[in-house]
């Protein structure tokens, strides 16, 4: 066996292909400090009944089918899995009247008034709907915690469908990673009080409705050379659900923590819940 030895270096040792090496630190250079082993996640046990609405168009026609609703719920489930959360389909409405296909804008009047029409106490309540007005190019809104408010309140999506994983994290309680729009800096050392308030999703720089290949390639890698105020540069998390990259992976650790919170801390003898 070989043995091949860095003089004047603290030694770290390494097997390769049968040979011993002793690679090493400069005796100057400390070992990283290993953060803190991070709990479990809080496991809620809950499984919460979804009445999926569909409105119709002015032809009567749905736009969407039930079917592709039902894979789109899937794919939440696979998410909430963490924190030992799923949702099942108990009903498919379908609404008449074709001018709430395109809403005004989010939680504006036509929102409202079809939330009183329309939705059902105790049961998450998701609209598809073909258009919303304002803000241009939006996928859809949810009601921010609004897993707290089983009688009232609920998600919008916009046809055919694929924001569902972002407006429920939206109702579960979070927050965009964008929050303050480059407000949080790149080394995260304002995280507990700017962007999100997470400080295990790095800052995120992006301007809603900005096109995202401003800011992101084909492969989702971030290109954009934008700085914070200190001249850093941005290195956001693409792949978080709660950004606008369209490049949906997970969420953090401290979103579902938040999450799982949001809605235990609402279990009190009086309060009011989904379940």
């Amino acid at each position: 066996m070989t043995t091949i030895r860095i003089k004047n270096l603290l030694p770290l040792l390494v097997f390769v292909f049968g040979a011993t090496l002793f690679l090493s630190l400069s005796p100057k250079e400390e070992l990283p400090v290993l953060e803190e082993p991070r709990s479990e996640l809080p496991c809620l046990d809950k499984r919460f009944s979804i009445v999926v609405h569909i409105v119709k168009d002015s032809l009567g026609e749905a736009n969407v089918s039930e079917g592709a609703i039902q894979g789109e719920v899937a794919g939440v489930n696979a998410y909430f899995d963490e924190i030992c959360v799923s949702f099942e389909i108990c009903e498919f409405r379908y609404i008449d009247n074709f001018q709430w296909d395109t809403l005004d804008a989010v939680g504006g009047v036509d929102w409202s008034q079809m939330l009183t029409a329309h939705h059902q106490a105790y049961r998450i309540n998701v609209f598809y709907v073909n258009h919303i007005i304002e803000p241009p190019g939006v996928g859809g809104f949810a009601d921010l915690g609004g897993i707290n408010n089983p009688s009232g309140g609920g998600i919008c999506i916009v046809k055919p469908g694929g924001a569902l994983n972002h407006e429920m994290g939206h109702y579960w309680g979070l927050p965009h990673t964008f929050e303050g729009n480059g407000t949080e800096l790149a080394d995260g050392s304002n995280c507990q009080t700017e962007g999100d308030g997470f400080c295990d999703t790095p800052g995120d720089p992006y301007v809603p409705f900005d096109p995202p290949a401003n800011y992101i390639n084909g492969d989702c890698i971030f290109i954009s050379m934008l700085t914070d105020a200190n001249g850093d540069f941005y290195d956001p998390d693409t792949g978080n659900v709660m950004s606008y990259y369209g490049c949906d992976c997970h969420f953090s650790y401290e979103q579902y923590l938040h999450m799982a919170n949001t809605y235990s801390n609402n279990l009190s003898p009086n309060g009011q819940h989904m379940w």
